[in-house]
């Protein structure tokens, strides 16, 4: 070795250990590169958003008197956040047409009955937009913030407001009794949800992830209104002194009653008679004329309360106003004392 001179000895690379150190790199890159696609892309690994909701009960709904009817439910999510990376989650819930098959207005439906119910669904109470999906109505958007110091975000509630529509009026009780309709979501109603490490997605992109189920229902029920519209005046009967042919005149009901709903109708003997036999009194004195009334426009069924020979109205409702007309006479008698008769008759509808 020369003096003052320094020995140095190279080590070859082989190749082997070339194709180590290459693999080495590219399993590095590799990772690198997945790194990067996790912190920049939506995650739904582990992460998980459950969905409940509640039955929506409508009060009774009274079809005849036309009105809207309100009710409500509640739909609960929550999201669990167990991966490392996400900061949030979108969560859409979609409400597609439910077992009936239509979505605005969906429907309510009974076994024993071809009409249908028809209601909507809002997360709104002025039920504007409603309840639907990315491509009809509005599915309703809810957004979880994983909290900083650790831990799981509160679950959210959802009040979503219904509305039985109204004017409604031919909707039907089935078998004269109470009826409930209703509609069963199952598949229909979707839980949708996207952990997300960067940018927030839209409810478009986000997929189905499951279903939540939920039944929609309201009980129908039974109703008749009954008013005069027509009072019954015997032309001539009260100004003529004789009465030696008999007087025949009519009165007319206004009758609405529920659809499908059998009723009757019975009147009161009056305020001087029986129903059997009724009388008419002069004003300002206390002389009577009999008359009596009848069901049939040939005056053969006396019409009163189901005693003494006589007999009910009855009908079935269509939920629209129907008119009853009301017979009556005045038999051929002996002339009465001049001056004006009247009498007060009460019907009542049984149903």
């Amino acid at each position: 070795m020369p003096e003052g001179g320094a020995v140095s000895h190279a080590l070859p690379m082989t190749a082997r250990s070339a194709r180590a150190a290459a693999s080495l790199q590219r399993a590095l890159l590799l990772a690198l590169l997945a790194l990067v696609a996790c912190l920049f892309s939506p995650r739904a690994q582990a992460d998980t958003c459950t969905a409940s909701m509640t039955p929506i009960t409508f009060p009774a709904v009274n079809p005849i008197l036309g009105a809207a009817v309100a009710g409500q439910g509640t739909l609960t999510v929550s999201c669990d956040f167990t991966s490392a990376l996400a900061i949030g989650a979108l969560v859409c819930v979609n409400l597609g047409a439910g077992a009936n098959g239509q979505q605005d207005p969906r429907l309510m439906s009974n076994a024993g009955s071809a009409v249908r119910l028809q209601y909507r669904l809002s997360q709104n109470s002025n039920m504007s937009p409603v309840w639907g999906t990315v491509t009809s109505g509005q599915p309703i958007q809810l957004t979880f913030i994983r909290p900083l110091l650790g831990g799981q975000p509160p679950a959210q509630s959802v009040t979503i407001y219904g509305q039985v529509l109204p004017n409604q009026f031919t909707v039907p009780t089935v078998n004269n009794a109470t009826t409930t309709y209703t509609e069963a979501f199952s598949g229909n109603a979707t839980l949708n949800y996207l952990f997300y490490t960067v940018t927030l997605a839209n409810c478009s992109s986000v997929p189905l992830v499951r279903t939540v189920p939920f039944t929609v229902s309201a009980p129908v029920t039974n109703n008749c209104t009954i008013s005069t519209s027509q009072n019954m005046v015997f032309d001539g009967a009260g100004t003529r002194s004789l009465l030696n042919s008999p007087i025949d005149a009519s009165a007319t009901l206004a009758v609405r009653c529920t659809n499908n709903d059998a009723y009757r109708i019975r009147l009161d003997g009056g305020r001087y008679g029986t129903v059997a036999q009724r009388y008419m009194q002069r004003t300002g004195g206390t002389q009577r004329i009999p008359y009596a009334l009848y069901t049939n426009s040939t005056r053969t069924t006396l019409w009163g309360d189901g005693t003494g020979g006589t007999n009910f109205f009855t009908a079935t409702g269509t939920g629209n106003i129907q008119t009853v007309t009301v017979y009556g006479r005045v038999p051929a008698q002996p002339a009465p004392v001049p001056g004006s008769y009247s009498d007060t008759v009460t019907a009542t509808i049984e149903f």
